[in-house]
């Protein structure tokens, strides 16, 4: 049994996870509830409250090495405030700075993706890869990048927002305040727009089951090819991973993604040697991604403290 844990959160639209995760790569005392605890009242402070009864309940009060909290989030470049946060509206300016003083221990927040991104590069066994990129077609267009072995976050932390490229003379009001966002076209929620308009009657769930032949779908399947080649052809990656909700729809044509993927990306290279793997994630994949990643932090600084000695 591994006898150094870090605490993994995953805060998403609907739930709210967390769990102990231990460098053997187990989660134990994990704990599923609803994200909706936190629509009333500081969100930080519930999310502090929460946190301090789980390290009391759980048994790993004191044994906590470090933590990372995952939220579907633009994040400062130094991992303590969230700048926009539209689907968890009272995380909304949220800063994360008292955390490390209130429980003594490095706590980092990320995007959620940014650690499901981790999680499938440590499941899959891609740690050697030098440049690997998750596309997570869910509720939005979530996109994550890592670049030598680390996730790559830009000047100002919030890199891999591929869902927030401009579409050419589009008028489409997205969540996020722009205008003629891609994720207003490729998204679940775009997704849910369709289905409302041209399968009324099919729950959204089975849609792609019921309709996967019908050209609506189709197109919009292969929409979604074009962001994601896209940042195919500007970083020539040694791998791609696919997923999401969408994704992971019943029937979804996974072959006509993967081809159209193919179809827009620049010949001969790097389309030759794409390498494109389709993931899927369960109730635990985000909190083993934050978790996994706080203690490798962790580990990394030991490391460190002990070089510059």
């Amino acid at each position: 049994m591994s006898s150094i844990f870090a605490l993994g959160i995953d805060i998403g639209g609907t739930n709210f996870r967390m769990g102990a995760v231990g460098g053997d790569g187990q989660i134990q005392a994990f704990t599923r509830t609803s994200s909706s605890i936190f629509s009333h009242g500081n969100a930080t402070q519930i999310l502090k409250d929460e946190i301090k009864s789980y390290l009391k309940n759980s048994g790993f009060e004191g044994r906590i090495k470090a933590a990372a909290i995952g939220i579907p989030a633009i994040v400062s470049k130094d991992k303590k405030k969230v700048y926009s946060s539209p689907n968890l509206k009272g995380f909304d300016g949220a800063d994360f700075g008292s955390f490390e003083t209130e429980f003594g221990f490095p706590v980092y927040v990320d995007r959620d993706v940014n650690f499901l991104l981790h999680n499938d590069i440590a499941k899959l066994g891609l740690i050697g890869e030098t440049t690997v990129l998750g596309f997570y077609i869910g509720t939005g267009f979530g996109n994550a990048i890592s670049i030598g072995g680390r996730l790559y976050s830009g000047s100002n932390g919030v890199a891999g927002e591929l869902g927030h490229v401009p579409i050419l003379d589009s008028t489409d009001v997205c969540t996020c305040g722009n205008v003629g966002c891609i994720e207003t076209r490729c998204s679940g929620k775009a997704l849910e727009a369709l289905a409302a308009k041209y399968f009324p009657e099919t729950d959204i769930k089975k849609v792609f089951k019921e309709h996967k032949t019908s050209p609506v779908l189709q197109k919009f399947v292969r929409d979604l090819a074009i962001p994601i080649a896209t940042q195919i052809n500007i970083l020539d990656p040694d791998c791609c991973i696919i997923g999401g909700g969408v994704v992971d729809m019943e029937d979804f044509p996974k072959e006509i993604l993967s081809d159209s993927v193919r179809f827009y990306t620049r010949k001969p290279y790097p389309e030759k040697n794409l390498t494109l793997i389709f993931t899927k994630h369960d109730q635990q994949s985000g909190v083993f991604g934050s978790g996994d990643f706080a203690l490798n932090e962790y580990l990394r600084q030991i490391g460190n403290n002990i070089t510059n000695k």
